[in-house]
């Protein structure tokens, strides 16, 4: 059923994965002034006209879509609870593997480009997002419980 609280985690979780999509993950700033920006597909310098591709992150670009992809689809799979499940835990290992490997690039280019950093509010989404889904799971696992439980009894 389509209208279980656990589809909307995962719904929450797979809109806050597509708002990193949209907007930047962190700013660079060099003598405060904003310089650079960090976007899902790489770290871009800010001109006057453009921003111009400094260091590309398409890893963490896959990774991102992988993770919305699944998130999608797992909205979709309400009639079979146990692959909803692994589909969750595993999207919840894709998401923490995710920050590992933003923060990683974010590290980098810290060091590299002699900048300071400053987060914005879309860089805690995949920890947001692997929070709803871990809730979702939980959601998942009591329906299947009970079903079982239900079988029992017959």
């Amino acid at each position: 059923m389509i209208q279980r609280i656990q589809t909307i985690y995962i719904f929450l979780s797979s809109v806050l994965i597509f708002l990193i999509f949209i907007f930047p993950i962190s700013e660079f700033f060099v003598d405060g002034n904003l310089s650079y920006i960090f976007r899902y597909r790489g770290i871009y310098e800010l001109t006057d006209k453009a921003e111009i591709a400094t260091i590309t992150s398409l890893p963490l670009a896959v990774l991102f879509g992988i993770i919305l992809v699944i998130g999608l689809i797992n909205i979709f799979l309400f009639k079979n609870r146990g692959l909803q499940m692994r589909l969750c835990i595993f999207n919840i290992m894709l998401m923490l593997g995710s920050i590992g490997l933003a923060y990683y690039y974010i590290y980098f280019a810290s060091v590299e480009l002699a900048v300071t950093v400053r987060f914005s509010i879309v860089a805690t989404f995949p920890l947001i997002s692997a929070i709803l889904t871990y809730m979702a799971f939980r959601g998942i696992y009591k329906d299947e419980k009970l079903v079982k439980s239900l079988d029992r009894i017959r």
